[in-house]
């Protein structure tokens, strides 16, 4: 018998968890279900996730995991202008996984307003893009791509409300908003004529 890889084990169980949040939302996505979906033992969960909230919050985090890395593998492109809508695309719904991913991000922030940990988790993923965007509009202003009176401050809050818009839009309304109308307006907020 080989040895478990404590890895693949827990990034199974948050796909198990992602899959039951889309089938029957945040109450399908029990340790139970977790028993049920993966096949492996309560025994197996709980080595891993003590409780439900626990299991909820690694959940949650791993999606960030899965964004952060296409958003390293978006900053390859090697023009500026393109990176930067590349990197902030994987924030929106544009793609089929990524429309997957943030109905299920959703699920878990209507939770967050009754469970402190994912509450937590939120606000750091909150701060994290704040972060992240600030760093996308200080770049595109260094580089000449952003008038040099840019207001750093104002417009990463204007374009993280429009990256928030959209994604809302997108998800719950996609008939009012194609993805590549999104895109476009994602392009005019970060590189404005």
């Amino acid at each position: 018998m080989s040895p478990v890889n404590h890895h693949e084990r827990r990034r199974e169980i948050a796909e198990a968890v992602w899959r039951l949040l889309q089938k029957g939302g945040v109450e399908a996505a029990s340790v139970r279900g977790v028993i049920a979906e993966t096949g492996l033992s309560s025994g197996s969960i709980r080595f891993f996730f003590s409780t439900q909230a626990g299991l909820h919050q690694f959940a949650m985090a791993s999606l960030a995991e899965r964004v952060q890395e296409r958003i390293q593998l978006a900053a390859a492109e090697p023009d500026l202008g393109q990176r930067a809508v590349a990197m902030v695309s994987e924030l929106m719904p544009l793609r089929d996984d990524t429309e997957r991913e943030l109905g299920i991000w959703l699920a878990f922030v209507a939770k967050a307003r009754h469970d402190p940990g994912l509450g937590r988790i939120v606000a750091e993923q909150a701060t994290a893009i704040r972060e992240f965007l600030t760093t996308v509009i200080n770049d595109l202003t260094t580089a000449g791509l952003r008038p040099p009176t840019t207001d750093i401050a104002f417009e990463v809050i204007h374009l993280n409300a429009v990256i928030d818009g959209l994604t809302f839009e997108l998800l719950t309304a996609p008939g009012l908003i194609s993805r590549d109308q999104a895109t476009a307006a994602l392009r005019q907020a970060l590189l404005p004529a």
